[in-house]
């Protein structure tokens, strides 16, 4: 069994769009940004400076992304989460895994402030060793906000795990990609927010919990 677990959390943990997309709009709105296509062009999954980049490709600017960011956030952060639902038998798994005398951590693209507080939620803190996400160096000027392989890379160098003992689960090819990158097995569950050719690029499939 591989030492080192690495969870991606909205489409693998939770099923997280509900609230995600609700907070979207509200940002959207708040700041006036008229956005026709959003339901076209929205998945769940990248960064939101990623589907900032995405919804206004030819007009967004550093500062209308710092604006979305602060909305996104009242929204987001503070509402209780009464979309999200937990994936039956994902946590149980991990319990598993931990129990087996694996390390297990979050690793996702979310916020840290939003990820924290569905983990406190949830209850995952009792679960996970830590929670790394995109954003967590954002205030330091030599780091920044991460892309998942970067920030993949980050996570095994802190905790000396070498790449052949770690695995990286996740439902999208943002999660296969960042693990292929840094020499990591990966495994694609498949209630997430992937398309089917998407976990072509993991390592396998979990069709179910008890297969990760």
């Amino acid at each position: 069994m591989k030492r080192f677990w690495f969870f991606d959390l909205d489409g693998t943990l939770a099923d997280t769009e509900g609230d995600i997309r609700r907070a979207w709009k509200a940002a959207l709105a708040d700041l006036g940004l008229d956005c026709p296509h959003f339901d076209d062009v929205y998945t769940t999954g990248p960064s939101l400076e990623e589907i900032t980049k995405r919804l206004f490709p030819d007009t967004w600017t550093p500062e209308m992304l710092q604006a979305i960011r602060g909305s996104f956030a009242r929204h987001y952060d503070t509402d209780g989460f009464p979309l999200t639902r937990e994936y039956p038998g994902v946590l149980d798994r991990v319990r598993a895994l931990k129990a087996a005398g694996a390390h297990v951590a979050i690793v996702t693209n979310k916020r840290l402030a939003g990820a924290r507080a569905m983990a406190a939620k949830f209850g995952w803190g009792e679960v996970f060793e830590k929670i790394y996400t995109a954003d967590m160096h954002r205030d330091d000027p030599d780091i920044g906000v991460l892309r998942k392989p970067d920030l993949l890379r980050r996570v095994l160098a802190e905790l000396d795990a070498a790449p052949a003992d770690s695995v990286m689960v996740g439902d999208t090819v943002n999660d296969f990609e960042a693990a292929a990158k840094n020499g990591l097995e990966s495994v694609a569950v498949a209630w997430g927010y992937g398309k089917p050719d998407e976990r072509r690029e993991a390592t396998r499939t979990a069709q179910v919990p008890a297969e990760i």
